[in-house]
């Protein structure tokens, strides 16, 4: 109790010494900047010293540093509204970067997990969430579900973050996770339209099922042509007019452009009732169609990181730490609750569409915390009546927490993988449903030296790859770093079948002895002609067979091998 009221009085305190510091009036530029200067000073503080902590990430830092400043801190931000504004952008640049390293046939490869285990997920969790909220808490039928579909929703901004900052975002578990954020995105759409047309501040307390068909079809129908309108408009027009723009030369015009894209397609669909990520991620998919792609991703990413840990840093200002002592008993209680049942719904759903047992858990964990379109959801709900403003206090505290968890969330589910996933033989071979979300990949034929080598440099580049090894100490080896590696014989058809060797764009064939290399190359060649093969030869009478056998390439060094394999992928998506 000593040391709970010490923290208590610990804010009080510091604005009373702030308050003794000589100061005069400022005037709106200067607050303003001021502003910056105190979010900048934060995050220079916070971030390095969270990064030191045992499992720590840079989101915790910004987490933290948003607590201090914030209005339920310190209270030094003057004009908290205006920095939540421009702080929305950092996941509109999130999304537009991830765009930009998908392409749409990879995104058409994984409708099956983003519309089947997507809607599922949604769907399941904001039933069961409602109806514990219903019968547990007494809230009413409209209220439950408000509560149920917001605590269903995820963050994308933190997830994707934590899953780039760890390196997996191109693994299985990573690949499901983002299936069902980008899902999750369009159910918001969905719940924003249906928090009016259930609110007692509606027509008579409330309106009919047709009513409220007839509003979700009009905003299917605007969704719909948003979206058309980005994709005929970006094939169109983005190519010719980067063409032009990088013939001239001008550096700042091309970044302006690119700017002008990303701003431009998120108004659009927000004037249409979608999330400005969305229109921002379907600019990016379009360009990563082009030969630009790379330079436009790197021109993005000083905003991107600026905004983004911007953003995370307003998600602080609305985590009150005297509520959270407070309430500790109930927060803490909720917070279990949704932790631990999410995790567990989203684990038995993952099983149902195929996802393996340890994969399903760490979709789970990275699932289980809210997101931040429930600060949106319960805002609005409260609002039009829906939510009291002690309750949604509540639930703003509960969903900020639980973001605050996700990269601890993610080392768990890391822990758990290494500690339970099993290593015989059986566990280690290839499973179809864990890859048939894969298009245009690449598949590594041996794991040993320079086939990590080439993995490590592919999954840097966020490139998707599978890799084969008849050395279960190998594949193990790369399953610890949570890589799609398999153990199989890379000349079995049925092998490379499984590992979608017909949608593969190329092989890099690594394996230890020559007569394996050329097996792998002449199964290659005569099952998934589509697949073309570069490969490590041993000497020159060794490169002349497999060239026979229908190599596209052979060379004695891997920089080489992997070089060809990178100029043949994105000639692929050009």
């Amino acid at each position: 109790k000593p040391i709970v009221r010490e923290i208590r009085q610990l804010p009080q305190r510091i604005k009373k010494l702030i308050e003794l510091l000589p100061h005069q009036e400022v005037n709106e530029e200067e607050a303003s900047l001021f502003d910056v200067l105190y979010l900048l000073l934060a995050s220079v503080v916070f971030v390095p010293l969270f990064q030191k902590i045992p499992g720590g990430s840079p989101v915790l830092g910004y987490l933290a540093a948003g607590v201090l400043i914030g209005p339920y801190g310190l209270s030094i931000i003057r004009n908290v509204h205006g920095t939540k504004a421009i702080a929305e952008f950092g996941v509109v640049f999130l999304l537009f970067n991830i765009g930009l390293e998908l392409s749409v046939e990879r995104l058409s490869s994984m409708k099956k997990y983003v519309f089947g285990l997507g809607s599922a997920q949604v769907l399941v969790t904001t039933a069961v969430v409602g109806l514990a909220a219903h019968r547990f808490a007494a809230l009413p039928g409209p209220a439950a579900i408000v509560v149920g579909s917001g605590l269903a929703l995820s963050s994308t901004a933190v997830v994707l973050q934590v899953l780039q900052e760890r390196g997996e975002s191109t693994s299985r578990h990573g690949r499901a996770t983002f299936s069902v954020l980008l899902f999750q995105d369009l159910a918001v759409v969905v719940l924003l339209i249906l928090i009016p047309l259930i609110s007692p501040n509606s027509s008579k307390g409330g309106v009919g099922f047709q009513a409220i068909l007839e509003a979700m079809g009009m905003a299917a129908v605007k969704a719909i042509a948003a979206i058309t309108a980005i994709i005929a408009g970006g094939r169109l027009f983005l190519r010719p007019i980067y063409r032009q723009i990088a013939e001239n030369r001008n550096a700042e015009i091309f970044s302006a452009n690119t700017l002008l894209v990303i701003f431009g397609t998120s108004l659009l669909t927000a004037r249409a009732g979608l999330s400005m990520a969305l229109g921002a991620f379907l600019a990016g998919l379009l360009l990563a169609e082009t030969e630009f792609s790379l330079q436009v991703e790197s021109d993005i990413a000083p905003y991107r990181g600026l905004l983004l840990g911007l953003f995370f840093m307003t998600v602080g200002m609305s985590i009150d730490p005297k509520l959270f002592l407070s309430n500790f008993p109930a927060v803490s209680l909720i917070l279990g609750l949704l932790i631990i049942g999410k995790t567990l719904l989203v684990t038995f759903i993952g099983r149902v569409f195929g996802v393996s047992t340890i994969a399903a858990v760490r979709v789970g964990l990275l699932l289980a915390p809210g997101g931040e379109f429930a600060f949106v959801a319960f805002g609005e709900a409260v609002n039009q009546g829906l939510l009291s403003p002690q309750l949604s206090s509540l639930l703003f505290l509960v969903v900020g927490l639980s973001m605050a968890m996700t990269p601890y969330l993610a080392a768990g589910g890391q822990f758990l993988a290494s500690k339970f996933e099993q290593h015989d033989v059986r566990s280690l071979l290839p499973v179809e449903s864990e890859t048939d979300d894969l298009q245009g990949h690449i598949i590594i034929l041996g794991f040993g030296r320079v086939g990590q080598i080439i993995a490590q440099l592919l999954s840097e580049r966020l490139i998707p790859f599978v890799a084969l090894d008849v050395r279960s100490d190998r594949v193990a080896v790369g399953r610890a770093l949570d890589l799609p590696v398999y153990f199989g014989d890379a000349g079995s058809r049925e092998v490379l079948h499984k590992v979608g060797a017909e949608r593969a764009c190329a092989a890099a064939i690594t394996l230890d002895t020559p007569g394996a290399n050329y097996r792998a190359v002449w199964a290659l060649s005569k099952y998934f002609p589509n697949v073309k093969t570069f490969v490590r030869a041993h000497d020159v009478d060794h490169g002349v067979n497999l060239e026979k056998a229908g190599a596209s390439a052979v060379s004695k060094h891997h920089k080489a091998i992997y070089c060809v394999v990178l100029k043949h992928y994105f000639g692929q998506l050009i």
